[in-house]
């Protein structure tokens, strides 16, 4: 009987913390959402919902201003650009690449 009592309790110790270990681990994927404004020229002048793909530190709350651009082809970005800087842009403000996520 004692030896039963040992079982037991070695087996409610267990399953105490395999639930509680299994209750402190979880994970959830976040997208972070976003809007793209366009300014110029006025014909386009409109807001579109986004998604942010965070590279670095994010500047939440934050704006960039500059020229955006699509990729007639590639335009998932895995696989590399043809060229040197593909995107150039006539402004000097930074070249803002649109991508399809995914």
């Amino acid at each position: 009987m004692a030896v039963f009592k040992q079982f037991v309790s070695l087996f409610l110790v267990s399953a105490l913390l395999i639930t509680s270990s299994i209750s402190c681990v979880y994970g959830r994927f976040v997208v972070e959402k976003s809007s793209i404004s366009v300014l110029s020229p006025l014909s386009l002048r409109s807001k579109h919902d986004s998604a942010i793909g965070n590279f670095g530190i994010p500047d939440y709350g934050g704006f960039m201003v500059g020229s955006a651009m699509y990729p007639d082809k590639g335009a998932s970005g895995c696989q590399a650009f043809d060229g040197d800087k593909p995107f150039r842009s006539k402004s000097p403000r930074p070249t803002i690449l649109l991508l399809d996520r995914g």
